[in-house]
């Protein structure tokens, strides 16, 4: 099942399929699960607040547990990868640069330092992918300390992804609205957003996110133009990774009209319509809410109260806590592994090319 692809060409990785960063939760484990069968593993940037156990990274009150700061959990998940990562392996890292995440530079500064003085790491990693704000700072830093890093950046309409390319970055994730997690203000579908960015950028590297699955979702992705494909809610509710049975289980129950839009420290955000959710919906109009992330950009306030209810759903309570969450729940019936996740998408990918090619007569 080859395939051949910018994605695969520029990255290195075997197919045009990447895990998608979806911080503050731990991936570390999916990742590298995802990049030995053969995708683009992704680390995220952790902001669990409750203390966790020091080898499991799960929430505990035993004596010895303490609460991990962004920069200690991205070391620990890079001596992961160093470790479990298989030759030829293709990883990265996903930062939130947000002007509220006072954090990202140090979590930067850690990857550019670790993979500096592992040459393991520098093999493994190539990637860094940047989100929920302006990439432009952290790419002249990424540039300037690791110049064969590539980075990318996650934008949700046409814009931003103007500004991405013209802040220096290698490439664009072009997330559209059916996307789980932080969304746009535009609210711009995945099927107008990226025919009108690979018109406009016809020689970049151009990955598509929001409302990707399965094979069908790789091929019609390749046909709008992009490169390949992210995928969050498919990678989540897999056997063998990072997140609790309970969130898992709950992904293989949803249906299209399982999540909604609501408020979130960063803008926009798509949730599980659970309790939470439902007290947190989306009443700001597109103006105000672009004024206040204009004067703002979110506050502190805002960002915990986030944080403190990303930790109940951490700790498996799905009902009470932020259910980071796509459209595509509705097309995920069962918890595969994710090697089974990826081979899936290529065998299918390849039979609904050869379907549609038997149609051109």
């Amino acid at each position: 099942m080859a395939i051949k692809t910018r994605m695969t060409e520029m990255i290195g990785c075997k197919y045009p399929i990447n895990l998608a960063g979806m911080g503050p939760f731990s991936t570390y484990k999916t990742a590298v699960k995802v990049a030995n069968a053969g995708g683009l593993g992704l680390t995220s940037h952790w902001g669990i607040l409750s203390p966790v156990d020091p080898e499991t990274h799960k929430i505990s009150d035993a004596p010895d547990a303490k609460p991990l700061s962004p920069t200690e959990k991205m070391k620990f998940d890079l001596d992961y990868i160093a470790e479990h990562a298989e030759d030829g392996a293709v990883l990265g890292c996903n930062i939130r640069v947000a002007r509220i995440q006072v954090d990202w530079p140090s979590v930067v500064r850690t990857i550019i330092k670790k993979r500096e003085k592992n040459p393991r790491l520098k093999e493994l990693i190539k990637v860094i992918v940047t989100s929920a704000g302006n990439p432009a700072p952290a790419n002249k830093r990424i540039k300037k300390k690791a110049p064969d890093l590539l980075h990318l950046h996650v934008s949700p309409s046409l814009r931003l992804v103007d500004h991405t390319f013209k802040s220096g970055c290698d490439g664009v994730i072009a997330v559209g609205y059916e996307g789980g997690g932080h969304q746009s203000y535009e609210e711009v579908a995945t099927s107008v957003l990226i025919p009108e960015v690979r018109e406009k950028y016809p020689d970049k590297l151009i990955i598509a996110g929001g409302g990707m699955v399965n094979g069908r979702s790789l091929v019609g992705a390749l046909a709008l133009g992009a490169d390949g494909i992210q995928m969050g809610s498919r990678f989540i509710a897999t056997s063998d990774g990072d997140f609790h049975d309970n969130y898992k289980n709950k992904i293989v129950e949803m249906d299209d009209e399982s999540t909604m839009m609501c408020d979130g420290a960063f803008g926009p955000i798509r949730l599980y319509k659970n309790k939470y959710a439902l007290k947190h919906r989306l009443e700001m109009t597109k103006e105000e809410r672009m004024e206040y992330e204009k004067s703002a950009g979110g506050t502190t306030t805002d960002l915990l109260e986030d944080m403190k209810a990303y930790d109940l759903v951490y700790k498996g309570d799905i009902e009470n806590g932020a259910v980071l969450v796509g459209q595509t729940v509705a097309l995920i019936d069962d918890l595969p592994t994710c090697e089974e996740v990826i081979q899936r998408v290529m065998k299918q990918a390849h039979e609904v090319k050869k379907d549609i090619d038997s149609k051109f007569v």
